[in-house]
């Protein structure tokens, strides 16, 4: 969603010196030649950091938003680190002196995000990196929590409820909450039908434990320019929301604004995807877009007044709702 509304947590701000004091075993005793706090996301702080020996940038990445999402971001950069394009963490402390927050520190991911590739290279260039995304998501998707993941207890949280349980809450803020208030009566009654009338399409996916990035969009993606003009996936990025359940959460996330993508990018991803050992159903992207539905009724239904974001969430649903997804 957009960044154009209040930040979820404040800003950590810290000075030179602290950076340097909380980087010293990664800087290995070199200097700072350069700080830049990076703009983008509502709940943690991030800084690049290029130190003065002439050696990459680093990012420090501050986790206001506290110890679980700091140990759910390094327990899966660790697992997935040898076959997912991942940041290289440097150093991970869960705690400093006089600082409460915990952090990691990784190698600086050179390139843009997906969504500013999207804006600015030619449709031809950006076409190139659908195949390369179908065989990321396959790639994450690949991770088992029981198998890959090795079973250690909170290396990812588990999604929590049945899809039944989940469309169950859902219906309720869709009749009686928030959610139907910022919506409107009609747009919220035809979403209910809606996802009453997909509900055996989303019960189905209650059998499946894969690793879900849980934040899966346009800004978490970063791409870099590969041969003759070609757009290559260089990270994905910002994995405190990971959990284990369905592939189609991202899936769904991915494409929450269908018209950024065009049908054959999407035909391509879904060629990427499959080639890449990943397995959708045959109307992947209209039960992902339901399932993502949920996601919007939930960031509706939210306490903080958000109109900036609510009104996207509005004309998304309207659009599906529309379209009939």
């Amino acid at each position: 969603m957009t960044n154009s509304d209040p930040r979820c947590l404040p800003l950590v701000e810290v000075g030179l010196d602290k950076i340097q004091e909380l980087l010293h075993p990664a800087l290995k005793g070199a200097a700072i030649a350069s700080i830049e706090r990076v703009e983008g996301g509502l709940v943690n702080t991030l800084y690049r950091v290029t130190p003065a020996d002439g050696r990459a940038s680093l990012c420090l990445r501050i986790f206001a938003s506290g110890r679980l999402a700091w140990e759910t971001e390094r327990n899966i950069l660790a697992r997935v680190s040898s076959s997912l394009p991942v940041p290289e963490v440097l150093l991970a402390e869960r705690c400093a002196a006089d600082f409460s927050h915990p952090y990691l520190v990784y190698r600086w991911i050179e390139g843009a995000t997906l969504n500013e590739c999207r804006r600015r290279t030619a449709p031809a260039a950006f076409l190139s990196l659908a195949e390369p995304l179908g065989r990321l998501l396959a790639g994450v998707a690949s991770f088992s929590f029981e198998d890959d993941l090795d079973g250690e207890p909170n290396a990812v949280p588990a999604w929590s409820s049945s899809m039944e349980a989940l469309l169950s809450v859902k219906e309720e803020m869709l009749l009686r909450g928030l959610a139907r208030e910022r919506l409107g009566a009609t747009l919220a009654d035809a979403l209910r039908r809606r996802l009453v009338a997909g509900g055996v399409r989303l019960y189905g996916l209650d059998h499946v434990a894969r690793l879900v990035h849980g934040d899966l969009s346009g800004r978490n993606i970063i791409c870099a320019v590969a041969e003759e003009g070609a757009l290559r996936i260089s990270g994905l990025i910002d994995w405190e929301a990971a959990f284990s359940g369905s592939a189609l959460w991202d899936v769904g996330s991915l494409f929450r604004y269908p018209k950024r993508y065009s049908e054959t990018f999407r035909q391509r991803f879904e060629r990427g995807y499959r080639d890449a050992g990943g397995t959708l159903p045959e109307d992947w992207l209209r039960t992902a877009r339901l399932l993502d539905s949920t996601r919007l009724v939930e960031i509706l239904n939210g306490e903080r007044e958000l109109p900036i974001v609510f009104a996207e969430c509005r004309e998304l649903i309207e659009a599906m709702v529309a379209e009939g997804a």
